[in-house]
């Protein structure tokens, strides 16, 4: 069976009538007759004549999706430990739960998210039928979000030092800026509504409002980084 160099393996995308090649754990697959894989790029995310053995763990399939598909060789393992940059304990870590590497910031972002829109539209409602006990569903879920929001910053981060050694990029940056400016606006309205008690001014109340949006564009980035426009 034919062994592929990286190098070689690149060649087979697709284009000016090339065959379509993908790799998984050492193998190569022909995806050619996926409609998937007809542009030579899957879900305008994954370029074919590439190693996906890292990206299959954030995918929502398994292997046997590209098993599917004849093997036409192997491919040559490189030299280069792809993990080379984390401590050894860590690496460790990662080989034996290999699911640590991409899935425990998707497992914590969705609370702060959920928290944080709930509370603006129990205010919201607190404000349509004046119940306070609306007022005080907003506080608490505020409450919540701040305490997540960490959380989710922190596996966030962790991600991207393990799978992309911290190289910046577009999404990441706002990401970034944008999760640095939520959670001093938690902060602040925390402080204020703990030095207050329930707030009427209409200051405090846009600035619940402003939560939804924020956690919004927060996930749209976080989405393009996952799923790209186009895919």
């Amino acid at each position: 069976m034919k062994e592929f160099t990286p190098e070689e393996l690149s060649t087979f995308n697709g284009k000016e009538g090339r065959p379509v090649y993908v790799a998984l754990e050492g193998k190569v697959y022909d995806v050619s007759k996926s409609r998937l894989w007809s542009k030579g790029i899957h879900m305008n995310r994954h370029p074919s004549g590439k190693d996906l053995s890292r990206d299959i763990l954030a995918a929502p399939h398994g292997k046997e999706v590209l098993e599917r598909h004849p093997q036409v060789g192997v491919l040559r393992q490189e030299t280069r430990e792809e993990m080379s940059h984390l401590p050894l304990l860590l690496q460790r870590l990662l080989k034996r739960i290999p699911m640590a590497r991409r899935h425990p910031h998707p497992m914590v972002v969705h609370f702060p998210i959920a928290y944080l829109m709930a509370s603006s539209l129990f205010l919201l409602l607190s404000l349509l039928f004046e119940n306070p006990s609306y007022e005080r569903t907003s506080w608490y879920l505020l409450l919540l979000g701040a305490i997540s929001s960490p959380f989710a910053m922190l596996t966030g981060s962790l991600t991207w030092w393990i799978n992309y050694r911290l190289k910046p990029s577009h999404f990441v940056k706002r990401k970034i800026e944008l999760s640095v400016l939520l959670l001093a606006f938690e902060i602040i309205l925390i402080v204020w509504r703990l030095w207050e008690g329930p707030i009427s001014s209409p200051v405090y109340f846009v600035m619940v409002f402003l939560l939804t949006p924020f956690v919004a564009l927060l996930g749209y980035y976080g989405g393009q980084l996952t799923f790209p426009e186009g895919g």
